[in-house]
């Protein structure tokens, strides 16, 4: 289906927002198959660098894996609002080109104080999903623009299941050293594809008052939908993201041979994935002519009621078909609330909206992966699960709370 909607794209006759999405979709998968390509073998990296002791290989790989989150939630809207200021397409490259330099020097890395540090200016410098977003919703007719972005989340599906098998593919033929090498050319390559081939149309530089970090902030609280759209991606991501890092161990409770359960774990994560990709651009081009409500309705109350009905299955096998129900049904969440954020947007500050909602995103993620370790410790999967699956849920009665009253 993704494949087909492409194609459609490239031999329209119109315009230059199509062609921009196609490149931008094919940039945009490269820049997560290149963040997510270091995941397979990060914990051995590691090692590689010293660090032998398991349980300080542990606390490294965990340090090292949260690394990219300390500044880009910072740093996102500030490279949005300078998208505002001076360009969106600059915004692009510059996010692709830092993620380029950050990976090469990762490759050279002699010890794991330098790698967890070039983690976190890889999170400084790039923002490459936002800066993306910013020029879609900008660049895009606002009839359109739920389409674009979920071609957008479909092409980050696909590069972060690609990634980590690319990744481990490399790393056992050349080195884990060389994975780093290869992902920095391709970004490179990538970010020149951007420089050529995606044009800016619809930015006029203001010769006026600039839009502040602190402006945009302000624009965001003066409208409850604004604030309450935001509020929905963190609860929504955290709920997504909530069981990834316990999800192998739950498998292995589920009977999954342990022989094959690295194997069976990641045929369970893929097909989430995959499903996602195929249905991402459907919900998007939905999102455009309904109200984005009815769709986070559905999605957040499906996802949240088959996260949690994984904890009833009494073997692994039955976990198949309730992943496929998610996959369908994830690709409709994250994407809805981007659109509905960058149909709400002036245009000016479309740029710093948009950072603002990759940093709450951002934020989401990085509280659910800083809580699931000490949650599952003390209370165990089922509560990762019960939690995962609640927090999707009260995006549901929120959102009909919010439908009902018309806010």
């Amino acid at each position: 289906m993704l494949r087909r909607q492409i194609i459609s794209i490239i031999k329209s006759k119109n315009t230059n927002w199509k062609k921009n999405l196609v490149f931008l979709v094919f940039a945009q998968f490269i820049a997560m198959v290149g963040m997510s390509a270091c995941v397979p073998f990060l914990p051995m990296f590691v090692r590689e660098l010293g660090i032998i002791n398991l349980n300080e290989a542990k606390f490294w790989s965990g340090l090292v894996f949260a690394g990219p989150y300390f500044l880009s939630m910072f740093a996102v809207p500030v490279w949005g609002m300078l998208g505002d200021r001076y360009g969106r397409k600059p915004m692009v490259v510059r996010a692709i080109i830092g993620l380029a330099i950050a990976m090469y020097l990762m490759g050279f890395s002699q010890n794991v104080w330098q790698l967890f540090l070039l983690r976190v200016f890889q999170g400084a410098v790039s923002g490459f999903i936002a800066a993306s977003l910013a020029f879609t919703s900008a660049e895009t007719p606002n009839e359109h623009s739920g389409y674009a972005i979920g071609m957008l989340q479909s092409a980050q599906f696909a590069g972060t299941i690609i990634g980590p098998l690319f990744g481990g593919i490399i790393s056992d033929i050349a080195g884990m050293r060389h994975v780093f090498i290869i992902v920095a050319i391709l970004c490179l390559l990538s970010g020149l594809t951007v420089i050529f081939y995606v044009k800016e149309n619809n930015f006029i530089k203001s010769t006026g008052v600039k839009i502040t970090i602190l402006d945009n902030f302000k624009y965001i609280n003066k409208y409850i939908e604004l604030k309450l759209l935001l509020l929905f991606v963190v609860l929504a991501t955290a709920g997504i993201q909530f069981t990834a890092p316990i999800f192998p161990f739950f498998v292995e409770a589920l009977h999954a041979p342990p022989k094959y359960l690295s194997t069976i774990t990641g045929i369970l994560v893929g097909i989430v994935g995959v499903f996602s990709i195929i249905f991402t651009p459907g919900w998007g081009s939905r999102n455009d002519k309904k109200d984005y409500r009815k769709t986070l309705k559905i999605a957040s109350l499906v996802v949240g009621l088959a996260t949690i009905a994984q904890l009833f299955v009494p073997n692994y096998l039955y976990l198949f078909p309730i992943r496929i129900i998610i996959g369908i049904f994830l690709g409709a969440i994250i994407p809805t609330l981007y659109t509905a954020l960058s149909k709400r947007s002036a245009h000016d500050n479309i740029g710093g909206i948009m950072g603002i909602a990759s940093s709450a995103n951002l934020f989401g993620s990085l509280i659910s992966f800083l809580s699931v370790g000490v949650i599952a410790s003390q209370f165990g999967n089922t509560a990762c699960f019960l939690l995962s699956g609640g927090l999707l849920l009260i995006v549901y009665i929120l959102t009909s709370v919010k439908s009902s009253l018309s806010l």
